[in-house]
């Protein structure tokens, strides 16, 4: 803050400077037009030169300062903004799209730079010299100061109409440029996808609707920033001509000293130059205020609350849903009814079901992603409500089937699970993920895997994912569809190793292949948000349900592709 103050200073030497430097300059003149001694009229030159020295170096200064200000401001700005996404809850992640925040993160921000390094002190200076030099002209000579400014309110009222449109033009504009981010970057993330179902061509078209509406916007926008130009150049041209014409006549008739007619030249020119820049900056600083706007308004979002309690999952009993139901924000229809369903220690459970019928949603609501609408979700005997979710979560790794990978190494990506993995763990924790595919690549483990894991397979990916999870040791692993990427035999051998080598841990599983999960010590059956059946395999297949339907639905289609 301190360095906006000293800037703020600057600016105001400056302008203090600009007026005494035209008031020393009419002084000169008129000691040389009245013969004063040289003695007298080197002082008063000297004393401008001081002057003119101080003025530039606090335009130097303020430069600095105020850029040094904008910098450090910006920095801790997108710091604490990275925080805040970083806590957003998930409901407000879900509700944005990475795109339009990458936006407000890039274009909004550099116009939020020019408006503190540049515009709001130039604002400051500009007007501080207008009313210093309107002050010093009045007391001077109070008539030709008056009667060159008697046109400015008329103007600077128009100007004023004229700048009410840009904010919102502003505001539109950086939305639909926005928009036109989110649409390239998922052009970009989902190239793949874009080609194979030749979405090219409608892309192109969303992506053009973006750019017209940004355009039609920004040259609106461009439509008023030229009428507040006109209306700029009309302020300054007006007040020269009458200074020039009356001020004139008045020293010519004796009425005005010809130095006093020259810093009063000097001075329109600084009273002027500012109204006339008035307009433009006002303009700007609506864009910019709505883009800062924009910014700020990251700031805003809703963020995971903070505290609770340090919880053990040494329990029995470890994970419990009593009568829960849920909906989402934003949706009417409850995903979760009446839900209850009890995990042991150790267990190993599988959660099968169509569609949205709830299973995802269920190992959200353990993972304190959000909380129950009714009932509760209780972990090692307390509610997700009361636990630190910081410590909740140290409890579990969770592996979901949209894998996302750094990127970083593969090692990286890996130790990223827990940073302090000996290599010997991270090898072993590859081998459970079946990942030997590894050593044949270029580099090896050490082989970067590109953005979103983008240089290698999606089995590939799912499998570095797993490793990164198992490496993580922690008491509870959850996944969700975490092998669906991978064919029915690797597969097995996936969660084959995962129980062998992970007896003791507690598995929550989303699995689509009903064979990976038949040895599952639990399989709940979920439909239309409701639990509608849970067992054994053997238990499940026994009671003819809906559970036996699926199995021998998947059955008669492997045999089928055999």
């Amino acid at each position: 803050m301190w360095l906006f103050v000293a800037a703020a200073l600057c600016a105001i030497t400056v302008s203090v400077t600009t007026v005494a430097f035209a008031d020393i300059l009419g002084r000169a003149l008129s000691s040389i037009m009245r013969g004063t001694p040289f003695e007298t009229t080197w002082l008063i030159v000297r004393l401008g030169i001081l002057t003119g020295i101080v003025a530039v170096s606090a335009v130097f200064a303020r430069k600095l300062l105020s850029s040094q200000f904008s910098e450090r401001l910006q920095a801790r700005l997108r710091q604490r903004i990275a925080v805040r996404l970083t806590h957003a809850t998930a409901a407000a992640m879900h509700s944005r799209h990475s795109g339009e925040i990458v936006s407000r993160m890039s274009s909004d921000m550099v116009l939020m730079e020019q408006f503190l390094k540049n515009d709001a002190l130039q604002l400051v200076v500009q007007t501080l010299t207008a009313v210093l030099a309107a002050t010093y002209m009045l007391t001077h000579n109070w008539f030709l100061t008056l009667v060159s400014i008697a046109g400015t309110p008329v103007l600077l009222f128009v100007a004023s109409a004229l700048t009410k449109p840009l904010g919102p033009l502003s505001t539109a504009s950086q939305a639909a440029l926005g928009q036109a981010s989110v649409t390239a970057q998922e052009a970009m993330a989902g190239a793949e996808v874009v080609r194979a179902l030749n979405m090219t061509g409608v892309l192109s078209q969303r992506l053009e609707r973006s750019l017209d509406q940004w355009l039609t916007h920004s040259i609106a926008t461009g439509r008023q920033v030229a009428k507040l130009y006109s209306a700029g150049t009309a302020l300054s041209l007006t007040p020269f001509v009458v200074v020039f014409s009356v001020g004139g006549y008045m020293a010519l008739t004796g009425r005005l000293e010809f130095g006093l007619l020259i810093a009063f030249v000097q001075l329109i020119n600084y009273l002027s130059f500012p109204v006339q820049e008035m307009p433009r900056l006002l303009g700007q600083m609506k864009t910019e205020a709505a883009a800062a706007e924009r910014v700020l308004d990251l700031l805003n979002l809703p963020v995971e609350r903070l505290g609770g309690d340090l919880g053990t999952v040494d329990t029995d009993c470890l994970i419990e849903l009593a009568n829960v139901t849920f909906t989402y924000p934003g949706t009417q229809n409850a995903q979760l009814q009446d839900v209850s369903l009890q995990v042991r220690r150790g267990q190993k459970v599988a959660f099968v079901g169509g569609s949205g019928s709830g299973k995802s949603t269920v190992l959200r609501l353990i993972a304190g992603d959000y909380e129950p609408d009714t009932g509760d979700v209780i972990v090692g005997g307390m509610s997700t409500r009361s636990w630190s979710l910081n410590a909740l979560r140290r409890t579990m790794s969770i592996v979901d089937q949209d894998t996302f990978l750094f990127d970083d190494s593969i090692i990286s990506n890996v130790q990223a699970g827990r940073l302090d993995a000996h290599p010997q763990e991270i090898q072993e924790a590859l081998d459970t993920a079946e990942s030997g595919f590894v050593q044949d690549l270029p580099n090896g483990i050490d082989m970067p895997v590109g953005e979103a894991g983008g240089r290698i397979s999606g089995g590939q990916r799912q499998r570095i994912a797993l490793a990164r999870a198992f490496v993580r040791n922690a008491p509870i692993l959850i996944l969700d569809e975490a092998t669906s990427a991978l064919d029915n035999n690797l597969e097995r051998k996936v969660y084959a190793n995962m129980l062998d080598g992970y007896p003791d841990k507690t598995i929550l599983a989303v699995a689509h292949r009903l064979t990976t999960i038949r040895d599952s010590d639990v399989i709940v059956v979920f439909d239309a948000g409701r639990v509608v059946e849970h067992g054994t395999h053997e238990e499940l297949l026994a009671a003819a349900g809906q559970y036996a339907t699926l199995w021998n639905l998947q059955q008669s289609q492997e045999s089928s592709h055999e």
